[in-house]
């Protein structure tokens, strides 16, 4: 992790909190000199609850294996010495996961089954609803535990297509979704609709929080995600993949979720390590780079300044290692920097 985006982020907060403790003092003063109505007395409150409450919220969104968690754990933490989400190959995050820090509460990861989508109460209602979901207590000193619990955010089951279809899971007039049917009428689906993850990493007690977004049947299924939590983000990182650019798929998120509805976003082009050859000069292959992130903003519409590449794989590699010119050499600096 870098040790300036950690002092930013808690320069963020830090201005957060001396703002709203202004508008606390702000209407003391009002009402000892000149007496305040009651409206704007829980007006000023209400203003100044919410800047202590608020986050710094970061979304992450890509279709499947484009390499999000990976960027996430290279971002923001490397320093755990490994990966703390899951993103081994075949195992990838399978709903939406919030990653925060509440000090009131013990480290846990909850998860919401996906069974309440029948349901017609909102994530935001449910989110304060306790008993609808599975908690797991987590220990952030004991590395094999952390990892075993975290696991749970890759699990499936098998599902009735009809149920699927219900749910908006799975569409059987799709033919790119039709192999998926089984003999016995089930489909794979998520066994989770949402997911927190409460861990105290300095990163998220400082304010920032974390939304990992998977794939396009997933912010389909959830409308809260594209109507309300993505562009309330701060800001949104929108990742593709180097070796295969903007795909059908990848453009129907950006065009649908992204580009509309977020205030601030920019394209993210990962694994650039899989055009690193041997055989060619290290100026040939960020030619190639280059052409592969040009042909990106022109694709998405954006300024070149906005596409940016990295190697999320390299990148976490290096900073565990303490690899300076592999985790230079990922790009990854510059990202850090934009945030």
């Amino acid at each position: 992790m870098s040790v300036h985006l950690e002092q930013e982020v808690a320069d963020f907060s830090d201005r957060r909190m001396r703002l709203a403790a202004a508008i606390t003092d702000y209407a003391e003063w009002l009402d000892r000199l000149h007496g305040i109505d009651l409206e704007r007395t829980l007006r000023l409150a209400d203003t100044a609850s919410s800047l202590r409450q608020d986050k710094l919220v970061v979304a992450f969104v890509a279709e499947f294996s484009r390499g999000k968690t990976e960027l996430i754990n290279a971002l923001f933490f490397a320093d755990h010495g490994q990966r703390l989400l899951p993103s081994d190959a075949g195992r990838t995050t399978m709903c939406p996961t919030e990653l925060f820090a509440n000090a009131d509460e013990a480290p846990s990861l909850m998860l919401l089954p996906i069974e309440t989508r029948r349901r017609s109460e909102s994530l935001a209602h449910l989110k304060r609803m306790p008993i609808e979901w599975c908690r797991i207590a987590i220990d952030p000193a004991d590395s094999r535990q952390l990892q075993e619990s975290l696991k749970k955010l890759t699990e499936t089951k098998a599902m009735a297509a009809v149920d699927a279809i219900e749910l908006g899971l799975w569409n059987g007039e799709d033919p790119g979704e039709r192999h998926q049917l089984r003999a016995d009428g089930t489909v794979e689906v998520p066994a989770w609709r949402y997911a927190m993850v409460n861990y105290p990493h300095p990163l998220l007690q400082a304010g920032l929080t974390v939304l990992d977004t998977p794939g396009l049947n997933a912010l389909g299924a959830e409308p809260e995600l594209t109507l309300s939590v993505i562009p309330n983000a701060h800001a949104v990182m929108f990742m593709l993949a180097t070796d295969t650019g903007v795909t059908r798929s990848d453009l129907e998120i950006w065009q649908k979720h992204v580009s509309r509805h977020a205030h601030y976003h920019v394209a993210i082009l990962n694994k650039i390590d899989m055009l690193w050859d041997e055989l060619k000069s290290d100026s040939e292959v960020q030619a190639s780079i280059e052409r592969q992130a040009e042909e990106t903003a022109r694709v998405l519409k954006l300024p070149r300044s906005q596409v940016f590449t990295v190697s999320a794989q390299k990148a976490l590699i290096a900073k565990i290692r303490g690899d300076a010119a592999l985790r230079v050499r990922s790009g990854i600096e510059s990202l850090e920097y934009l945030l």
